[in-house]
């Protein structure tokens, strides 16, 4: 950790740089798409404003288990790196199988006297140049994507397999990456109790009659997991 704290603070320059840069990026987004909206109304004042409530409280699951393994993410490349990476792509956990792979790549581990700031700026090359292909891809087949949409929306005789393209590049993502999860006891045990708690919870808000209620149903789910999870692997 000697090569981590002394460069700490070198690396929180950027870092601040790089997050003021997300910032003002989120803020121009932001304000096109209210823009948009104003000059077309395609959704009004109440619409938005519940967006908005469901999307700030469905990020509450994601952010706990997110957070936990920042802690541990920091513990490794130090806070300043951690706040950079994950404040601009949001995945520690990815920033932590990479950090891994760069450090075994370079024969050392975490935390022991060979573990240079040579070797620290080896392992947030290999972090930062490990999310280049998600900038590449985005950049080369948006833009295609989306023609190819508005054209399927076009040809409205046509049977087009536009609209179950999205849905199925999801379904096979989120499948192959939860594929390692059912090989422990713990795993499974952790998923059914998250779906029977977002299915029971969901219930519970659909006979309130409250909206803002229901939000809560994917954080209440991923949290029932975690804790479910940890009990049995716990046991």
């Amino acid at each position: 950790m000697e090569a981590v704290n002394s460069m700490n603070g070198t690396i929180w320059v950027f870092a601040a740089i790089l997050i003021s840069l997300v910032l003002v990026q989120s803020f121009l987004f932001l304000r096109l798409a209210l823009n948009f909206n104003k000059k077309n109304n395609l959704v009004n004042a109440v619409e938005m404003k519940s967006a908005a409530q469901t999307g700030a409280i469905a990020a509450i699951g994601p952010s706990i288990s997110s957070i936990v393994i920042a802690l541990s993410l920091i513990a490794m490349v130090g806070s300043a790196t951690t706040f950079m990476r994950c404040g601009v792509i949001g995945a520690p956990g990815w920033e932590l199988f990479m950090a891994n792979i760069a450090a075994q790549t370079a024969g050392v581990e975490f935390g022991s006297a060979e573990f240079t700031p040579a070797i620290f700026t080896f392992c947030i090359f290999c972090m930062v140049f490990g999310s280049a292909p998600y900038f590449i891809n985005t950049m080369v087949m948006l833009k295609p994507l989306d023609n190819m949409v508005e054209k399927a929306k076009e040809k409205k005789s046509k049977v087009s397999f536009m609209p179950y393209l999205s849905s199925s590049a999801m379904f096979g993502l989120l499948g192959y990456s939860i594929c390692d999860y059912f090989k422990s006891a713990a795993s499974i045990c952790a998923i059914v109790a998250s779906g029977l708690a977002y299915v029971l919870f969901d219930k519970f808000a659909q006979k309130t009659g409250k909206p803002i209620v229901g939000s809560f149903s994917l954080a209440v789910g991923m949290i029932a997991g975690m804790i479910v999870g940890q009990i049995i692997t716990m046991m």
